[in-house]
């Protein structure tokens, strides 16, 4: 029996990154760009299929577990605006002055505040808001083996309409 060439047997892909040394078209000289792996995938291939991975996990889960309850910390100076929109993705950030597409949640309290309100010593007050998974609109779960859980982040580009929010209590730092 022939063996198996190399670059079709399972293997992860390295992309070895090269710098341009002269102008080539958009490609300035400096530039330093990913070069296929060996087997012949590009860079671009490989986060195509990373992110139909990444989505079909979400999915499996959101199946698996579609009223895991998920939880959010927002600033108890903004609750009449939560209680009377909702939260919404548009909104500023606790964390920053950027303004991201979505809205995160986590699966524990203690988790939510770690990624969120642990992390700013200037607000007094802070109201915890929970959901279920199947209450959100296109949820994207992210994914990690550092929690027994397996989930790092729950997002969701939609607004998360009120009668979606339970108020579950304040914590004061």
């Amino acid at each position: 029996m022939a063996a198996i060439p190399e670059e079709w047997t399972d293997h992860d892909c390295v992309f070895n990154e090269v710098e341009i040394e002269e102008d080539d078209g958009p490609l300035k000289a400096g530039m330093r760009v990913l070069i296929p792996c060996h087997c012949g995938e590009t860079p671009y291939d490989h986060m195509g299929v990373l992110e139909m991975e990444h989505d079909e996990a979400s999915k499996a889960l959101a199946a698996v577990e579609p009223f895991r309850a998920l939880y959010h910390w927002a600033p108890t100076d903004r609750r009449k605006q939560i209680m009377r929109y909702g939260l919404r993705p548009s909104m500023r950030r606790t964390l920053s002055s950027v303004r991201v597409p979505y809205v995160c949640f986590a699966d524990t309290p203690s988790w939510a505040w770690a990624l969120s309100a642990g992390i700013r010593d200037d607000i007094a007050q802070w109201d915890l808001w929970q959901t279920s998974l199947d209450r959100l609109d296109s949820p994207t779960i992210l994914g990690t083996p550092d929690r027994s859980s397996g989930i790092f982040e729950v997002r969701t580009p939609e607004r998360v309409y009120k009668r979606n929010l339970w108020f579950a209590g304040t914590r004061a730092r």
